[in-house]
């Protein structure tokens, strides 16, 4: 069956490969390689040792294609051909008793090991594992335990025959020996070489066969031989027929040789590692070979992207800090940029990332939860992985390699090694080790006042620290709350569709609808309004529960913003900071939507045209650093978000002399500050004497208008000239209720917003009256205010009514009154908001529908709307 299994393969990678057009489609191509290792997985499980070298080089050829794509791209190709007939060739099927042998051969193999010796090989990696993850330079006994573990490891795969286990161990020693004889402090090749070793147990407990390349941990172990010790050692294995058997087939990079897998050596036979050359100081600046170029050029597209999405996903794992998937979506890309950098020599970018991989997998691994300080130190790693890849930028653009040396990430690594030994310990980290790494006193300061200490127990460290005043006491007090920072404590989640809760809430609102008309039914029955007020009751706070159900923090749309006003203001060349207020605020989940797109225009106009230059500001008497303050709050039933800069404000006379040269005014309008200002929200109105790339203001604000007041939300802008502009966008809580006022004009039923409502009262008839160019008007307290008809409006009746004889409710938008003329207020309550329907979702003045206690329709106002409404039919 696995023979046919291997022609099927063979069958399908024939097809795919005449398919394949790797100079318009390489993806074409790498679609072969799954299919290869595939191949390659069964020949080894069946050591069909030729075929699996083939499959080894058509590999090669298909990474050499990928790799450099113009060429002799014709000739590969024409070579991997070849290599694919050849492997479509027929398998010679061994008879009965060669299956019986080989069976009985395999089982001494790679893949059969008892559970006890997998165990006892696990217990030895953890071991090790704990050794490097402690190991500090010089400590030669640590290195002596090492090579005690790896003399074991090596013993237990030679006497079981686990060729890569031994392998890849005796090459481990070798190095440790190095570290001991040539005081090397380097641990990230024995690093890799453990990943390779667990990667190695974990196939074999899984009774698979390890069938990928790991030559480069190899070469990463220094595993170099002079031709003479290589075929000496060749010839020795080849001697014990045992081992011969299982020999493990690998590709070297420049050679098509069988590599043979050494036995453990003897003391006297360790084969001396090269000594590494020492670094060249280089006068002029190295050149960047064409090859390379292309290579770094894609290497710093894709990891710019994928430090972009880890950014995303960082703020994501916040809301959910025990998700795995989400943890394995920013392990992923910090991963990949750490193998790529390491095979191009970036050295800095790969060992920032492998530390950073390191505190992140042991986060996956369940040994502790992403908090707070670990995303912190995560999102400064981000930041420092992109000041090098704007190194390597550099040199792709200028042609030659960029120097880093003045980019330090070695505070930045130890800052993640000791975040990742204090979490996952669980522990607290001592207070003397928190002010070593802070800075505030030295190593040889701290022992000594552990000295002191040790005569004084009574006495606490901080204590002795200020009383010798080697700290201060904010530094002491600064470290004991870090000490003291505990591990975040989560609730058991469930992860539930989004449709399922919006589906939940529609339902609690049905049951609302219902339970209000079942109330009104049976208010005259005594017997039954007591149980239908309890389940009034019940049905509310479950409604109330299903509603908190899609309210999540606005914190992770703030935080989005930070990394925009940090880079817009690298690229704008200004320093601006970014404040943030009540981020911890809940909003429905559909509104943050609604919030987005307007809070990156504003934040883009304010660093760009509002925050001035650095010397302009000085010149002003600002401080050189402007800021931006982020604010959300909850106001009655809506929430409030407040972008606020201390700029030079919005210059009305600006604003006042476009709109007249555009025509959108004649000029002899008495408008107020409020009106002024709501004129940069017209399409294409922009006060701006140049665009730049990063925003223009008023250019696109008619659009963030429109998506605010599309989610029934308002835009408020405040500016004094040379102090600054506020933006304020107001949005209901959830898009699904609101809380209004039930109305009766003629036999019609309106619900107003009671967020609208300043006030309902009866007019006198002294308190009418009608100005010429305004209309009718009625007076509050001084003040004349137009009266609008809803009756006229919305042509529920022709008849002229007598105002005194009604009720007006006096409604405000944007700063602006208007005074509604109704017959009856009906009574304030919570309301289902239902849509229309496509026949009446553009009626100018409506917000929706709300099905009511008597089952009939109440029409719910837009009350911007209708005020635009009635502007225009002036």
């Amino acid at each position: 069956m696995t023979y046919k299994i291997i022609e099927d393969l063979v069958e399908k990678l024939s097809c795919d490969f005449v398919l394949a057009n790797p100079e318009e489609e390489p993806e074409s191509l790498s679609g072969l390689l799954p299919i290869l290792k595939q191949i390659h997985g069964k020949c080894t499980e069946l050591s069909l040792d030729a075929k699996a070298k083939e499959v080894l080089k058509a590999r090669k050829i298909i990474t050499a294609v990928l790799k450099n794509n113009t060429g002799d791209v014709e000739k590969k190709m024409t070579a991997l051909g070849e290599v694919i007939s050849g492997l479509s060739s027929p398998i010679s099927v061994p008879d009965k008793n060669d299956q019986v042998l080989d069976h009985t051969e395999n089982s001494s193999s790679d893949e059969i090991a008892d559970a006890q010796v997998l165990d006892r090989i696990e217990e030895n990696l953890k071991q090790f594992a704990d050794l490097i993850s402690g190991y500090c330079p010089g400590e030669i006994p640590d290195l002596g335990l090492m090579l005690n573990i790896l003399d074991e490891l090596i013993a237990v795969s030679k006497q079981k025959k686990i060729v890569i286990l031994n392998e890849v161990s005796v090459a481990c020693k070798r190095y440790v020996e190095y570290m001991t004889l040539e005081d090397v402090h380097d641990t990230k090749p024995i690093e890799e070489g453990l990943l390779l070793l667990k990667s190695v147990l974990s196939h074999l407990k899984r009774g698979k066969v390890f069938a990928f390349d790991y030559s480069d941990v190899l070469a990463l172990l220094n595993v170099k031989f002079d031709k003479e010790q290589e075929v000496k050692e060749t010839e020795e294995i080849e001697e014990d027929p045992e081992l011969e058997e299982t020999a493990a087939v690998i590709e070297e990079p420049e050679s098509e040789e069988i590599l043979v897998t050494e036995e453990e050596q003897e003391p006297e036979k360790i084969i001396a590692i090269e000594e590494k050359p020492e670094p060249v100081i280089q006068t002029e600046p190295e050149k960047i070979s064409d090859d390379d170029m292309e290579i770094l050029i894609d290497f710093v597209s894709e990891a710019e992207e994928n430090l972009d999405t880890i950014e995303v996903s960082l703020i994501d794992l916040e809301q959910d800090p025990t998700n795995k998937d989400i943890i394995n979506d920013i392990f992923r890309p910090f991963h990949t940029i750490k193998g790529v950098s390491g095979f191009l020599s970036l050295t800095k970018i790969n060992k920032l990332s492998h530390t950073t991989e390191n505190l992140l997998d042991s986060a996956r691994s369940g040994d502790f939860v992403i908090n707070n300080t670990a995303t912190d130190a995560i999102l400064e790693s981000v930041d420092a992985l992109k000041n090098l890849l704007e190194r390597v930028k550099q040199g792709t653009s200028t042609g030659f390699k960029q120097s880093d040396d003045d980019i330090n990430i070695n505070h930045l690594r130890d800052k993640l090694q000791n975040l990742q030994t204090t979490l996952t310990k669980g522990g607290k980290e001592p207070l003397g080790e928190i002010l070593v790494r802070k800075g505030v006193l030295n190593k040889e300061s701290l022992d000594q006042s552990l000295e002191n200490q040790q005569e004084f127990p009574e006495k606490k460290l901080g204590e002795i620290l200020v009383e010798e005043k080697k700290a201060a006491p904010k530094q002491v007090a600064s470290a004991l709350m870090e000490q003291n920072l505990s591990k975040k404590q989560v609730v058991s989640q469930v992860k539930v569709s989004t449709q399922k809760l919006d589906d939940l809430v529609d339902y609690a609102g049905e049951l609302v609808i219902a339970q209000s008309m079942l109330k009104q039914k049976t208010s005259n029955d005594p017997s039954l309004s007591q149980n239908v007020a309890q389940l009034g009751l019940i049905v509310s706070n479950m409604q109330n529960i299903a509603m908190s159900m899609r309210m999540i923090p606005i914190k992770a749309t703030f935080m989005k913003m930070i990394r925009l006003v940090r880079d817009l203001s690298r690229k704008s060349g200004k320093d601006v900071a970014l404040n943030m207020v009540g981020e911890e605020t809940e909003i429905d989940r559909n509104v943050v939507d609604a919030l987005y797109e307007p809070m990156v225009h504003m934040i883009r106009n304010s660093v760009d045209h509002g925050i001035e230059a650095k010397t302009d500001r000085l010149k002003l008497g600002k401080s050189s650093q402007g800021q931006i303050v982020l604010r959300a709050y909850h106001k009655g039933g809506h929430i409030i978000i407040e972008i606020e800069d201390d700029g030079k404000g919005l210059d009305k006379d600006g604003i006042l002399e476009k709109a007249k040269s555009t025509g959108l005014i004649t000029g002899n309008e008495q408008m107020t500050d409020a009106q002024i200002y709501d004129l940069i929200l017209q399409p294409g109105f922009s006060t701006a004497k140049q665009i730049t790339d990063v925003s223009g203001r008023g250019v696109g604000m008619d659009v963030v208008k429109d998506g605010i007041e599309k989610f029934r939300g308002q835009l408020h802008i405040e500016s004094s000239k040379g102090a600054g502009t506020k933006f304020t966008i107001s949005l209901p809580l959830t898009l699904a209720i609101i809380d209004g006022m039930l109305v009766r004009v003629d036999d019609e039923r309106y619900v107003i917003p009671t967020i609208a409502i300043q006030k309902a009262f009866k007019p006198e008839k002294e308190d009418y009256f009608t100005v010429r160019g305004k209309g009718e008007m009625v007076k509050d307290r001084g003040n004349l205010i137009p009266l609008i008809r809803l009756n006229e409006i919305y042509n529920s009746s022709s008849q002229k009514k007598i105002v005194w004889d009604g009720l007006v409710v006096v409604v405000e938008s944007k700063e602006e009154k208007r005074a509604l003329l109704i017959d009856e207020l009906l009574g304030k309550d919570e309301y289902v908001i239902k849509s229309l329907g496509t026949n009446l979702e553009d009626v100018e003045g409506l917000a929706g529908g709300a099905i009511l206690a008597d089952g009939r329709v109440g029409l719910i106002l837009d009350i911007h709307g209708i005020f635009s409404l009635v502007s225009h039919a002036r």
